[in-house]
């Protein structure tokens, strides 16, 4: 956790090699077919004749195109995957569910292990995806769950590097972390990217009716100048009020960029005993964080509901960017307990959204001893309602070394609010 912004979680782990059962003829044809349920056997061409009873045998016997389809079956594997290819639930075959060993083992591609990952504890990964190319999958479910009393940095459901891209639909990531979650910093779903690496491991992902829960600290991280992500249709839900940590569903962070529309993002929610309401001095759980996010990082037409923070910008620039660093569009922010949207230094422009209480505050503005520069913000035609501190606030410490900022929102609503707007700065420009 962190005050302003979110410590990073680390993640990563790789994979037990599965035995690799004598392949049907056709082990290279441009599909392989994977039971656990049924013995190996010829032609290996369907859940009744497969031709391997791990996942992993079959990724490590495909080649670059290669479709994998698995059947109907839980499967106790880490999965690598270092060439492009599809990894699918076979048609009709059911529920495909892939769980962690007993013993997880450390994730050893060139990702995982890449220069400054020695400085964190070596990844664990549920599925590490370190390619050039494209891997795509679809209709599985990833139960990432490490016990209990695991604290360590770095855990991760599906991590994408090396320049990967991965397109995933209709995959279900349970649990990124200790289960149930205990308040270490390491659990993320879905790691796109790695900034912490000599030279960054981008990533790239494009994410359609995906769902991720019960993950430790963040369900979605992508991270690194160079990484990228679509997020669509994505349901992203956290552990609620939860004494152990401040998690955030989201993270868009060090240069990457993303663009999140049409989702639902919810129970991010923070009650361990350094959490709480005051902004600068209580750790705050958020729906989506931006921190240092690439140009053209967006959130559109997403639901972000009982959150702490619903959305939080803080720009990394050295001074005030000249470009609009998120954009916050025809979203619906309720019920998002402290703030619908904190701006903190940098520059965002909010339009067309609905931030609805109960709540403390609308919008929130921070300035204080410490920033580079103040938020440069804009709104316009937004509505806020039902907050019970203010629709408008500007968060002060009024300390000598302040940097004055400027926020104007124009063409917006306001209803059932304590007070449309509360300034506490002596320098912050404010125009409703």
């Amino acid at each position: 956790m962190s005050k302003r912004g979110c410590r990073h979680a680390l993640i990563g782990t790789c994979i037990a090699m599965s035995a690799t059962l004598l392949p049907a003829a056709g082990a290279w044809a441009a599909t392989l077919w994977v039971s656990n349920s049924v013995p190996v056997s010829s032609p290996g061409n369907s859940c009744t004749h497969p031709g391997y009873s791990t996942i992993q045998a079959a990724i490590t016997a495909a080649s670059n195109g290669t479709s994998v389809e698995v059947c109907t079956g839980t499967y106790a594997e880490q999965l690598t995957i270092t060439k492009a290819l599809k990894l699918d639930a076979a048609n009709g075959a059911g529920t495909v569910v892939v769980t962690l060993p007993a013993t997880p083992a450390d994730s050893i591609t060139a990702c995982d292990q890449a220069p400054g990952t020695e400085d964190f504890q070596a990844d664990q990964d549920a599925v590490s995806i370190c390619t050039s190319g494209t891997v795509t999958i679809s209709g599985m479910t990833f139960e990432a769950k490490w016990p209990g009393n695991t604290c360590y940095d770095s855990l991760y459901g599906v991590l994408v590097a090396g320049g990967a891209t991965l397109k995933a639909t209709d995959m279900t990531i349970d649990g990124a972390g200790a289960f149930p979650i205990d308040g270490c910093q390491g659990g993320v779903g879905i790691q796109v990217g790695m900034a912490w690496t000599h030279p960054v491991e981008t990533g790239h992902a494009t994410l359609s009716q995906d769902t991720i829960s019960n993950y430790q600290k963040n369900g979605i991280t992508v991270d690194g100048s160079g990484s990228s992500a679509k997020i669509s249709h994505v349901t992203v839900t956290g552990a609620g009020p939860t004494p152990e940590t401040a998690q955030n569903g989201i993270q868009v962070s060090n240069g990457a960029s993303a663009k999140i529309a049409n989702s639902h993002i919810s129970g991010n929610e923070c009650d361990h005993s350094s959490c709480g309401p005051d902004a600068f001095s209580d750790y705050q759980a958020t729906g989506v964080l931006f921190y240092g996010a690439g140009p053209g990082s967006k959130l559109t037409n997403t639901t972000l509901a009982e959150n702490d923070i619903g959305a939080y910008l803080y720009s990394t620039q050295p001074t005030q960017p000249i470009f609009t660093e998120a954009q916050i569009n025809g979203d619906l922010f309720s019920g998002d307990r402290y703030e619908g949207i904190a701006l903190d230094q940098g520059k965002a422009l909010i339009k067309h959204d609905t931030i609805k209480g109960p709540g403390n505050i609308g919008i929130d503005l921070f300035q204080y001893e410490g920033q580079a520069y103040a938020p440069n913000s804009s709104a316009a035609k937004d509505h806020v309602e039902g907050m019970s501190e203010a629709a408008v606030k500007v968060e002060s410490d009024k300390q000598p070394g302040d940097h004055p900022g400027s926020f104007e929102m124009s063409g917006s609503t306001f209803s059932g609010n304590a007070q449309v707007l509360v300034d506490e700065s002596e320098t912050f420009s404010v125009v409703l």
